[in-house]
């Protein structure tokens, strides 16, 4: 009887298949694999990196015009002293540039090489396979069949039936095809007639170019421009389409992008407007060394309906069949210099045109005005000069009465050795704003000349610092209006004497808390200040209508920071009269190993010794100016942990017992970029002043929550939201929600929203209803490496979402 078979000894031992050998022809790397440097320099939610297989021979990274050609080969031999044959195995360097081949076949007199079978072809930042291939060894250019390629550090990857290489930076691909999502992923790709590819410029032609997503083509150009990476380039860049309710096109915009030269650019945009016709964007930019500059503007063509967005869906046949317009100039000068200068000019044909043609762009806090500002200062050793010319124009039914042009400032400042001395200058003529429909004939316009002369002992210690001080200011007019009373002097001269001493103390003492060692604060201030009474009853019913002097001055909003201010109010067509002393307390957690404050507390309070007389509507009687101490201010900020960070400044009125105003923002990010914002504002019956109009306008308190976040919730997924609502009107202001899918090679964006289409009227917000909404459905499609097929999610939630812009930064 025969033994049994056994196989176990005799079998070949079992050698597990590498799952990324076929993708490791490209240089691919798994992540697993990378090093922690290498892993760092990985994009969000990709798996690999393609790199180069290191070299440390002499010449590795010399210019391979200059380098000679070394190589092995299993086999070698020559022809008539020309021509260089290697077979089987045949490894070559010249310089920083390497080959592999099954033949090598080199001409002397040429220089000239002609490779093939399984060959690879590498210089820095490029890797070439190909069947066959000619190569021009004094010059790099080569000519490739059937071949691949893989440009590493814009991680792009490709194929073509020929491949051209010229010099070290341009790839020509005739019947090619390219992408940038990692091996094996197809999720989209460029394919064309030609495709050529230029890397140091980061961008790429194609002829009969067709965009394909998976197998699909779904965009055709007979020639189109493309970036490679971050970077723009002249060309089309990828339109944006928005559909209506019924399934046709309520707006299309095509923009073309122009980069003229490095330091300045355009981009021209058609749009199209289903309610309103046709338009044409246009915005130029140019950076010099002094100087960057922006200039854009937009024109409507024969507005088809005049549709002004109103919630009643009024069309105003003001506008219907008119040419509309909005043009702006935006220039900053004076980069690293003394000098500086500032233009911010805008002009729109009506109040109505931003509204109509952008009702959908950004949120809520849209800016209510536009502005026409022209200005330029000069820092000297101890002088700052300066000039402004400005004006307003609201995007309301009401206008602002007046304008700045100009207002000049010179503003001193001598130190010697302890002893400060200030010589503030300023003179603004007040014109009437141009756009002003009010009662122009009791509209008090003229001239203001105010100087604040100051000398101070700033003297500081260790533990503290003592600054008693004295000063004058004073204030002069002249001053027009077409119903000036006869009995008044336009001509008017005011000054006040005043005193002050500013004292503080630096406590300070070792403590721990949780655990870590921390350097605990106590930080009293003091600041008394008394100033005369100047009677200013002269700037009061100086018209038949008794209007009043009041240019640019209001109550200031009352926080912490404003106990320690010389004036209650903010501008200057008053010298206030004041007898009080402030008193402040602020502590500070500093971590002592760090230098990190972690904690800071402050409250303070003023307390008056004398009544205030003077006022802006000369109403010395009010409960503001009889009371004995101010409201309670207090302030307070942390940051815990190295990723939260929370503020908060409330006034409290400890005589009414209620509350004035809060101020509180929460902000979230942390190195997974997971972020929540929440902001809540109070401020409770906001006061504003007409100098047409002798007595306040009391407007709705102030009471609204914005909570934004940015929070994903796999390594791919996340969630985008955004609640801003108004407690005093119970509405909701701005509603979105939605997810973000992040793949290597692309990135997709859903959001729906609903809006308030804000009307600046001043009654809008208590006839809102349901009509006064917009509603949308968003996507966004980034194609990583390519391009984005729409920006209006990332330009909203650029605006809307603190950390966004950083976030967006940091993983392109």
């Amino acid at each position: 009887m025969s033994a049994p078979l056994s196989w176990a000894d005799d079998a070949a031992p079992i050698v597990k298949k590498d799952p990324n050998e076929r993708l490791r022809e490209l240089d691919w790397v798994p992540l697993e694999e990378l090093t922690p440097e290498q892993k760092a320099q990985v994009p969000t939610a990709c798996c690999g990196a393609y790199v180069a297989p290191p070299r440390d021979d002499v010449e590795s990274e010399m210019d391979p015009e200059k380098a000679n050609i070394f190589g092995t080969a299993d086999y070698s031999e020559s022809e008539k002293q020309t021509k260089f044959i290697m077979r089987d195995d045949v490894r070559l360097t010249q310089g920083r540039r390497s080959f592999r081949a099954d033949t090598f076949t080199f001409d002397k007199t040429t220089r000239e090489a002609e490779l093939d079978g399984d060959i690879q072809v590498r210089e820095p930042g490029l890797l070439l396979r190909a069947d066959k291939a000619y190569v021009d060894t004094n010059t790099g250019n080569a000519r490739l069949d059937n071949a691949r390629f893989v440009l590493y550090e814009t991680r792009v990857r490709g194929r073509a039936e020929n491949l051209q290489k010229i010099g070290d930076s341009i790839i020509s691909l005739d019947q090619g095809t390219f992408t940038s999502c990692e091996p094996g992923d197809n999720t989209w790709s460029i394919q064309g007639s030609n495709i050529t590819l230029y890397n140091d410029k980061h961008y790429g032609t194609a002829k009969h170019m067709r965009l394909h997503i998976k197998d699909v083509p779904i965009v055709y150009a007979p020639y189109f421009r493309f970036p490679i990476g971050p970077d723009r380039l002249t060309g089309f860049l990828f339109p944006s389409l928005s559909p209506d309710s019924d399934g046709g096109i309520d707006e299309f915009s095509a923009p073309f992008y122009w980069n003229i030269a490095p330091n300045y650019d355009a981009t021209f945009t058609p749009r199209y407007l289903a309610e309103h016709g046709y338009m044409l964007a246009t915005e130029l930019r140019h950076k010099s060394t002094f100087f960057d500059t922006e200039l854009s503007g937009s024109a409507l063509n024969n507005d088809r309906s005049g549709d002004t967005g109103r919630a009643d869906d009024e069309i105003n046949e003001n506008y219907r069949g008119k040419d509309r317009w909005q043009y702006s100039l935006l220039q900053t000068g004076g980069r690293n210099q003394p000098w500086s200068t500032e233009i911010d000019y805008t002009d729109i044909s009506d109040t109505d045109y931003i509204r109509d043609v952008d009702g959908s762009a950004v949120d809520l806090n849209r800016q209510a005005y536009i502005r026409q500002r022209a200005a330029a200062g000069y820092n000297g050793e101890h002088w700052q000069l300066g000039a402004k010319a400005e004006e307003f124009r609201l995007l309301t039914s009401s206008q602002l009465p007046y304008r700045e042009l100009p207002r000049l400032y010179a503003d001193g400042q001598y130190r010697f050795n302890d002893w400060l001395i200030e010589l503030d200058n300023e003179y603004t003529h007040f014109g009437m704003n141009r756009f002003f429909e009010g009662d122009e004939a009791n509209l008090i316009v003229g001239e203001r000349l105010r100087t604040n002369y100051k000398m101070t002992w700033d003297k500081e210690f260790t533990a503290g610092y003592v600054k008693p001080g004295v000063g004058v200011k004073t204030l002069g007019y002249e001053l027009e209006a077409t119903n000036l009373r006869n009995d008044v002097d336009s001509s008017q001269q005011f000054s006040a004497p005043q005193g002050s001493l500013d004292m503080g103390l630096y406590f300070e003492r070792d403590k721990v808390l949780f655990g870590d060692a921390f350097t605990q604060t106590l930080e009293p201030r003091a600041f008394y200040l008394y100033r005369d009474y100047e009677n200013q009853d002269s700037l009061y019913a100086l018209t038949s209508d008794a209007s009043y002097v009041n240019f640019d001055t209001s109550d200031l909003i009352f926080t912490y920071q404003q106990l320690f201010r010389d004036s209650r109010f903010s501008g200057g067509d008053r010298i206030d009269d004041t007898n009080h002393l402030a008193l402040g307390l602020t502590s500070r957690f500093v971590e002592t190993d760090t230098g990190v404050e972690r904690l800071r507390l402050s409250i303070g309070q003023i307390s008056y010794f004398e009544d205030r007389e003077v006022s802006i509507l000369n109403d010395d009687d009010d409960y503001a100016n009889t009371r004995t101490s101010s409201a309670v201010a207090g302030q307070a900020s942390a940051l815990l942990g190295d990723h939260l960070r929370i503020s908060s400044d409330v006034l409290y009125d400890h005589q009414r017992e209620q509350v004035n105003t809060v101020s509180t923002s929460l902000n979230y990010m942390d190195e997974q970029y997971r972020i929540l914002n929440v902001g809540y504002r109070y401020s409770r019956d906001p006061v504003s002043l007409s100098p047409l109009e002798t007595t306040p306008s009391i407007g709705e308190t102030l009471n609204q929550v914005d909570v934004t976040t940015l929070w994903p919730v796999s390594s791919q997924w996340a969630v985008i939201a955004r609640a801003n609502y108004d407690f005093t009107y119970n509405a909701e202001l701005d509603t979105f929600a939605g997810l973000e899918y992040t793949d290597c090679c692309y990135r997709v964006r859903l959001l729906a929203r609903q809006w308030v289409d804000f009307d600046f009227s001043p009654d809008f917000m208590e006839n809102l209803s349901s009509d006064d909404y917009d509603r949308g459905v968003f996507i966004e499609v980034q194609l990583r490496g390519f391009g984005s097929l729409s920006q209006r999610i990332s330009n909203l939630l650029d605006k809307a979402m603190f950390g966004y812009g950083e976030r967006e930064a940091s993983l392109q």
